[in-house]
């Protein structure tokens, strides 16, 4: 089944072809003379950098249109051109790789990106046309030569791995550079229209400001994007679509602008919902607001007498419903109509909030957790508990041994969640027997309430009266309580996300508005989700628009399932209205980490985040970095946890709510400097 941005992806790559992108890859655009750095208004030159992994400055469809457009694709690259060096035509210059164009480089540079990836002898023959390429004047003896210089360079041949190592390890971040060099404002924009213009800069060169009627849309296109008004932004696709008067309608290159255009367009859509559901929070009161956290704005970790936004449907739990039949996945997205089947998990760690931050070396492995390991993760991420048994959530996680009571350590499977089966584990951590016990559990909402959610904001719904939405990882307060007190379906003796028995928390959460999976650009949105922890209710799958559950059923009076033996472990099933538990939630890459330390001795330091719960002096220097009044809690709550998002957001055009010592680098916040 195709992921949003797989459709995006097809739509953008459909029809063109190797004839097309051999055509593009002849035409290269180096304006003369030189363009200067680019001035401020306040008169300081722009000294903005690009992100230090281009994964962070474009979106995926970007990126892989500019790998169709610039190598081809391997097939392309090993069937026809064979990794030899070709001259692809018009102005361009011997070309070896994936598009490197050894006529617009010089020698020095050349040496740089390519010696550690061919031997000294190609090195040298390759260098010695370093600088040539087929333009003006005696352009037609200098054809004759390019095409001799390609029978005679014939034997050398680039592999596709070197190849796009080079392009992914060098060129691509080279340009990205240039891009920023030229348009530091691209910072603010969306990944997919950063990689619509650095597409554009791969044959025009940044070229925003360069004189002559040749150059008139790129030169507005770098007004519109300095201004960042988004008005002027959207005539970016229309400036785009008009280049195409340069080398015809039916060109290879006029295809590529209308790719581009397409491309931005897609940004500015999934950024003007995102903007749209800000004006109508900012005007509708706080309740489901991402514009919390404001400079100025003060903590808050009290809950409030406010009715919860995310309870499942009464029918959803209803004890003599018949059971729900298991998710198939159809092939809607393909033709054009969506249904809860097409609710998927994001198959790309980068691209999820969850798991952007992670090392990903320990995925999917199996390793033994002990208790040593989970308080290595409390203290990495500096969270406030309450005492007694510690409750853990690991999302995307299994137990190949199944269920596991009152043991020394528990063996655990790193795995992804797919918003219908039970993918992950909870579990009691007692501290004073030094004691563990873990089962399968969910701790994401159900396929239904993604598509509801999606459906909702779809049709216009106001942020606050959304339904589903995914907890993000963190330490949480939860409390014995009952949910959906007083309506059909009420359970007894839960956990309430809460402070008190009756009460509901402030928390911040993910909704999926734009499509049908969680990904980094998705909003976070403060709201009083009742996100509790429950039985799933049903013989299949479970019933949750965002809470976390385990197999198991309230029915007739009792509880039943593992929901019923995990209520024991915990303690809950002996605990008062009101008692206070403290929840970590993370994910079970999270815990491989906390495991490589003990066995592997990798820096515990690499561990180190701040989230919801985390408290300490580092969430007091991070508050202060935000501009947030003080807080004497020193606690990460929903306004700090906003307050970074919006920094993101506002700096990389993403967010994922933690705070890592990479993150740190990447704000120049300098939380994590010792």
């Amino acid at each position: 089944m195709q992921t949003p941005s797989d459709v995006l992806s097809c739509r953008l790559l459909a029809g063109i072809t190797d004839a097309m992108v051999e055509e593009s890859a002849a035409y290269r655009e180096d304006p003369a003379p030189p363009l200067p750095p680019p001035v401020l208004e306040s008169g300081g030159l722009e000294n903005a950098q690009a992100p230090a992994d281009w994964r962070d400055a474009i979106s995926n469809a970007g990126y892989t249109l500019i790998v169709r457009w610039e190598t081809g694709g391997r097939s392309y690259y090993e069937g026809v051109i064979k990794g030899r060096p070709i001259w692809p035509g018009y102005a361009s210059g011997i070309t070896i790789g994936c598009g490197f164009d050894l006529g617009y480089h010089e020698r020095g540079p050349f040496l740089e990106e390519w010696g550690g990836r061919l031997g000294a002898a190609d090195l040298e023959r390759l260098g010695g046309v370093v600088g040539f390429k087929t333009v003006a004047p005696d352009r037609a003896l200098k054809v004759g030569r390019a095409k001799e210089l390609v029978r005679r360079l014939a034997d050398i041949v680039v592999p596709w791995p070197v190849a796009i190592e080079q392009f992914e390890g060098a060129k691509l971040p080279r340009l990205l550079g240039q891009l920023y060099r030229a348009l530091p404002e691209v910072a603010a924009l969306h990944p997919h229209c950063r990689a619509a213009l650095l597409s554009l800069l791969f044959n025009r060169g940044a070229a925003f400001r360069a004189e002559g009627e040749r150059f008139a849309e790129m030169r507005a296109i770098g007004a519109a994007v300095r201004s960042g008004e988004p008005r002027e932004l959207a005539r970016v696709p229309g400036l785009l679509r008009a280049m195409k008067r340069i080398w015809g309608s039916e060109s290879s290159l006029a295809r590529r602008r209308e790719d581009e255009a397409v491309l931005f367009e897609s940004g500015l859509q999934e950024r003007g919902t995102l903007e749209s559901l800000n004006r109508e929070q900012q005007e509708g009161g706080l309740e489901g607001s991402v514009l919390e956290g404001a400079p100025g704005s003060a903590e808050q970790h009290e809950d409030l007498p406010v009715e919860p936004s995310d309870e499942t449907d009464e029918r959803d739990e209803q004890e003599d419903q018949p059971p729900a039949p298991p998710y198939q996945p159809d092939d809607g997205l393909e033709s054009g109509s969506l249904s809860a089947a097409n609710v998927h998990w994001n198959p790309r760690d980068d691209e999820h909030p969850d798991y952007r931050h992670l090392d990903r070396t320990a995925a999917f492995s199996s390793f033994e957790l002990t208790p040593a390991d989970l308080d290595l993760l409390i203290e990495a991420n500096a969270f406030f508990t309450q005492s007694g048994r510690l409750l853990f959530a690991l999302r995307g996680a299994a137990l190949p041994g199944g269920a596991q009571v009152d043991a020394a350590s528990i063996v655990v499977t790193d795995q992804r969640p797919d918003h219908r089966n039970f993918r992950c584990v909870m579990g009691a951590y007692d501290r004073d027997r030094r004691r563990l016990s873990a089962f399968p559990a969910s701790t994401v909402p159900n396929a239904h309430y993604v598509f509801r959610c999606f459906t909702l904001a779809s049709q216009g719904t106001a942020p606050a009266n959304l339904t589903g939405n995914m907890l993000p990882t963190g330490c949480y307060t939860y409390a014995v309580g009952t949910h959906r007190a007083g309506q059909a379906g009420e359970i007894p003796t839960v956990l309430r996300l809460s402070n008190s028995a009756t009460g509901a928390s402030r928390v911040l959460v993910l909704r999926s508005i734009a499509d049908l999976q969680y990904d980094r650009f998705d909003p976070f949105l403060v709201a009083t989700p009742a996100d509790n922890i429950h039985p799933g209710q049903l013989s299949e799958g479970f019933s949750s628009a965002g809470c976390l559950t385990l197999p198991g059923r309230f029915a007739g009076g009792s509880h039943s399932g593992v929901w019923r033996d995990f209520r024991a472990a915990s303690g809950l099933d002996r605990a008062h209205h009101g008692e206070l538990f403290s929840l970590m939630l993370l994910t079970g890459l999270d815990a491989a980490a906390a495991t490589r330390v003990r066995t592997a001795g990798t820096d515990p330091a690499s561990l180190r985040r701040l989230r919801h719960g985390s408290k300490g002096e580092r969430v007091a220097a991070l508050q202060a970095a935000l501009g947030l009044a003080p807080d004497n809690s020193r606690l990460v709550g929903p306004i700090t946890r906003a307050a970074l998002v919006r920094r993101q957001a506002s700096v990389l055009g993403w967010a994922d709510g933690i705070h890592s010592p990479a993150m740190d680098g990447l704000l120049g916040l300098r939380v994590f400097t010792d």
